[in-house]
């Protein structure tokens, strides 16, 4: 789940207050490159009786000779306020700043209407590519046929205003920092990455090389690119899909909505793990351990 403290558009608590009312008893927290909504949820989950998971989902540094391509990385069940993790997100934040703000002045050079303060009033916490595009379709009327045009023309990778990060995780890296705050590393939806040749092999990639312990499987794919539009039968079909290649890898599983509020037609636990299954995966969790000194 998503709030304000990244692209989505509730409060953590209005998140957890949501899932109440549709009979959620367990979320994940796992806004973009931060923890800054997770101790709000925390405290609004012990109150209105929903388990809540501490999670982040990191945004991977590209590398397109192993097909490493705008991939996300969920960490759950992490100490959320272990120093050197949060010291690490600090960094990961200011260049996504720094970087969102390059890409504004791409997109303001070509004539188009987007404040920078207007964005960053909108996204209240970690501002996003959903943020830029929000401002730029309401202040550009009739500029783009809609939100993926606009991405594929700028803001997606090879976009005009595609600008890379002044510092960023490689998967592996990504991976260390989540096991360092005692959390499982998993990889996010790995059918919703229209960079990436071969999933399959990707994925075998990424727990090869760089350790990932679970795979995302249960996802809305039909409400995301690259299958924006795919029917039931094809978003089961992706779903048995990685469910196989997780049993063949020994990945642990999980699922999720990917629930952003307004900001996405998704419903709030439209995917996910039944209590069975979330109770099979937490019980494969590490317990969070102190760490001390930074390697990044």
């Amino acid at each position: 789940m998503h709030t304000t403290a990244s692209d989505g558009t509730l409060t953590p608590t209005e998140v957890i207050e949501l899932a109440v009312a549709e009979g959620v008893q367990v979320i994940g927290i796992a806004d973009h490159d931060t923890v800054g909504g997770v101790a709000e949820a925390l405290a609004a989950g012990a109150r209105l009786g929903v388990e809540v998971v501490p999670a982040v989902e990191l945004s991977i540094q590209n590398r397109i000779e192993k097909d490493f391509v705008e991939l996300h990385l969920l960490g759950y069940g992490i100490d959320y306020t272990n120093p050197d993790f949060v010291a690490v997100l600090d960094r990961v934040v200011q260049a996504r700043i720094e970087q969102k703000i390059a890409q504004i002045k791409v997109l303001q050079r070509d004539g188009i209407d987007v404040p920078v303060e207007e964005v960053f009033a909108l996204a209240r916490g970690v501002p996003g590519r959903p943020h830029i595009a929000q401002v730029v379709l309401a202040r550009n009327p009739g500029r783009f046929p809609n939100k993926a045009a606009l991405f594929r023309e700028y803001l997606a990778e090879g976009g005009k205003a595609y600008v890379p990060r002044r510092f960023s995780l490689r998967l592996a890296e990504a991976v260390d920092l989540v096991v360092q705050a005692g959390g499982v590393p998993v990889l996010a939806h790995p059918g919703a990455y229209p960079g990436v040749s071969d999933p399959a092999a990707m994925v075998r990639r990424a727990r090869d090389e760089a350790g990932i312990r679970g795979l995302e499987v249960a996802y809305p794919y039909d409400k995301n690119r690259p299958h924006y539009g795919a029917s039931p039968q094809q978003v089961a079909a992706l779903i048995s899909q990685f469910a196989d290649l997780a049993d063949s890898l020994g990945l642990l599983k999980t699922g999720g909505s990917d629930f952003h509020g307004a900001g996405k037609n998704i419903a709030l636990g439209e995917q996910g793990l039944t209590l069975e299954e979330f109770a099979c995966f937490k019980s494969q969790w590490p317990n969070p351990k102190p760490q001390s000194g930074s390697v990044f």
